[in-house]
């Protein structure tokens, strides 16, 4: 029984980090010079690009989810980390101390992506929120 539940965690450890790797994998932009070489037509590069617009929207929206999420975490450590400074020795300075003080950076939280693929189109510039 103990060398099952003993595979089953090791597997658990090892492939939680990959899963959560290829979460978020990122487009490749088709070339519209190498698909006319290759013979497609308008209207199959046209599909071609509407699925890396929508892969990208889905990548872009996979970060975001991701971030946030790290962002959860790194508070949550945080709250942990201020815990063990009050309760172990509180007010005495830790010997390890090296100085280190991490930069301070504003995180902003994204809003909605707008994707304008054409590029001088009028009236195709989203105003961002």
């Amino acid at each position: 029984m103990k060398p099952d539940i003993f595979a089953a965690a090791a597997i658990a450890v090892f492939a939680a980090p990959v899963a959560a790797q290829e979460r978020c994998i990122e487009p490749i932009r088709p070339e519209s010079a190498y698909l006319l070489d290759a013979g497609f037509s308008g209207a199959e590069i046209r599909v071609e690009f509407r699925r890396f617009f929508s892969e990208v929207e889905v990548y872009l929206n996979c970060l975001n989810e991701t971030s946030a999420r790290i962002r959860q975490d790194a508070r949550a450590a945080a709250y942990d980390y201020q815990h063990v400074l009050e309760t172990t020795e509180p007010g005495k300075a830790d010997p390890a101390d090296d100085g280190f003080q991490p930069p301070s950076v504003a995180l902003r939280d994204t809003g909605e992506l707008f994707l304008d693929y054409r590029p001088n189109a009028e009236g195709s510039k989203a105003a961002p929120r």
